[in-house]
Parts: C-alpha cells; structure tokens; sequence
C-alpha cells in the first residue's frame, strides 16, 4: 500500500460525510458544539456547519499532506526522531523518509476518519427531541481515540525508531 493511500481515504470517507449530512441535515437548527453531557450549546445553519466542516477538513488534510511532502522530499534538520544519528546517515535516510510518510499517511489519515464522527453526530443530534447526543457511547469513542493516539505515539517512540 502506498505511505499516501490512508491520507486519501481519510479525505475521501470525510468528503463523503460532509456530503452526505448536506442532504440529511435540516436548513436551520444544526448544533454546532455539545457539552460534555451531549446536549448543543450552540446552534447555527445548514451552511454554516458545512462551511465549517469543509474548512477543517481542508486544514487537516493540507496539513497531513504539507508534511508528508515535507517528510518525503524536504529538509530532516528539523524533524525530530529517535535515534537521529543512526537514522540519518546517508545509507539509511532513504528508509527513514518513507517511515514519517507512512506515519504522516496513517496519522492524517486516521485523524480525518475519525472526523467522519461530526457530521453523522450531527445528523443523528438533529433526529432527537430535545436534540442532543448519547453520552456513553460518545465518551466510549473519544477514550478509545484518547487511547489509540497514546498507544500509536508509544509504538514509533519504543519500536517503530528502534535502531535495527
């Protein structure tokens, strides 16, 4: 599999929600943010959400792509890995730069999947009387994001940089 391919799928799946809520979403009355029992603090248009969403989108994806480029083909003197010395010798920057793709690939990737989560809650907030979310499974999902970022983060410090 490509190093980019989970950056595309990621913008892909994301897009696709963000189209899909445009159809499902009502022209006004569309919550915006939620406090942490699940009920919308704010609220705002159809438009307004989609605006929003289309921005964060293009943010996170530009970034993940930004440094992907960066990693694959800009300068390594600010990036900092495990192990620089053994990583960056000339017989081993090849492996290195197609490692922090992979990982820029997955991270981004990953971060725009899960993105996916806003506008399906959205949608599923405006289906409710009074609107509001489902506090258990909400927390559920942010405590196993919460977890496997802490998880990944620990893998590439431990393992994945370990030198061979």
């Amino acid at each position: 599999m490509r190093p980019w391919f989970p950056l595309l799928a990621g913008s892909v799946f994301y897009a696709f929600a963000l189209v899909w809520a445009a159809g499902e979403l009502p022209e006004d009355g569309v919550p915006l943010h939620f406090d942490p029992t699940g009920a919308p603090t704010a609220f705002g248009s159809r438009a307004w959400f989609l605006t929003l969403g289309t921005l964060f989108g293009l943010l996170v994806a530009g970034t993940g792509a930004g440094l992907y480029r960066l990693v694959a083909t800009g300068s390594l003197a600010r990036v900092s890995v495990p192990h620089r010395d053994y990583w960056t010798a000339p017989q081993r920057i090849g492996r290195l730069r197609r490692m922090l793709a992979e990982d820029m690939g997955r991270t981004f990737g990953a971060t725009l999947f899960l993105l996916t989560v806003v506008p399906v809650t959205a949608v599923y907030a405006t289906r409710t009387d009074p609107p509001r979310l489902p506090v258990g499974p909400l927390w559920v999902v942010l405590a196993l994001l919460v977890a496997g970022i802490a998880g990944y983060c620990l893998y590439l410090a431990r393992y994945r940089y370990r030198p061979a």
